[in-house]
């Protein structure tokens, strides 16, 4: 595959802070007496979650698979199918597609290591920790890889750019129709990879937010959470008029999703966070 790095670089930025409303909306699900192990959610309510007795609870399904994991990942893939896989791996294949009806469809190697996973485009994005990245063999050793419906591996960053970019890929988010955002250690940039052509372009980023954990878009804005200093705050990046603006206070342990807004999840449920409304 073809690899592209634009850099464009990014003079000093200012950075204020003030106060913008922030919105939250909480969805209870019902799994009884178990506990949300991985869950995934968007803002228009359509969830689907793993729980500790197996289950896979969606709105509109609820199922037990029988496969054992330590750390699992569940995303769907559209309306008949979803993906799931084991963080952790020893080689062995650790990804596994079913349909609704519980019948295990594909099984592949997604990676050691696995950070996020997020399905867009048809593919399915898999990011991974400096652990997988300089683990064992296999997807992991890219920081990220793209793999279609079929489990076929079509794009690693790593493998493509020649030398390593990831070292470790922080936090990643769908951006616009038919990309990604994602942050990445070592050089501790923004990326946008497309998902139709596999071309990356990278923005010599701010340190006001060095270290972020998590990452969201609007039209004209980047939006993170924490950073290496401050685990609670949110940074706008606005690169046109470069500045930063420092806002909000929440928890750790968010996960960007689409439009500029946050997911955390818990035992039995889940929230999802606009801290710019």
């Amino acid at each position: 595959m073809s690899f592209s790095a634009k850099i464009r670089h990014i003079a000093k930025q200012k950075t204020v802070s003030t106060n913008i409303r922030m919105t939250e909306e909480t969805t209870h699900i019902d799994v009884g007496q178990n506990k949300i192990l991985n869950l995934d959610a968007d803002d228009q309510g359509n969830f689907i979650a793993f729980t500790g007795n197996k289950t896979v609870v969606s709105n509109d399904h609820d199922l037990k698979i029988e496969i054992d994991y330590s750390f699992p990942v569940i995303r769907r893939l559209n309306k008949d199918k979803f993906f799931i896989a084991d963080s952790r791996t020893e080689k062995g294949n650790n990804g596994y597609i079913f349909n609704f009806s519980g019948q295990l469809l594909k099984t592949f190697l997604a990676g050691d290591g696995i950070q996020d996973i997020i399905v867009h485009r048809e593919k399915i994005i898999i990011t991974y920790f400096d652990e997988g990245v300089y683990g064992s063999d296999g997807p992991n050793g890219d920081g990220l890889a793209v793999f279609d419906f079929e489990g076929q591996q079509l794009f690693g960053v790593n493998s493509s750019a020649g030398n390593t970019v990831i070292a470790d890929c922080y936090c990643i988010c769908k951006h616009g129709t038919n990309r990604v955002l994602f942050y990445a250690y070592t050089d501790l940039k923004v990326f946008i990879l497309n998902l139709d052509t596999f071309e990356i372009e990278s923005f010599e980023t701010p340190n006001d937010f060095s270290g972020t954990s998590a990452i969201s878009s609007t039209a004209d804005k980047i939006i993170f959470h924490s950073s290496y200093q401050d685990k609670k705050s949110f940074f706008s990046w606005d690169r046109n008029k470069k500045e930063v603006i420092k806002f909000g206070d929440y928890s750790p342990g968010l996960k960007g999703i689409k439009n500029g807004k946050f997911l955390i999840y818990g035992d039995s449920g889940y929230t999802i966070i606009n801290p710019t409304e």
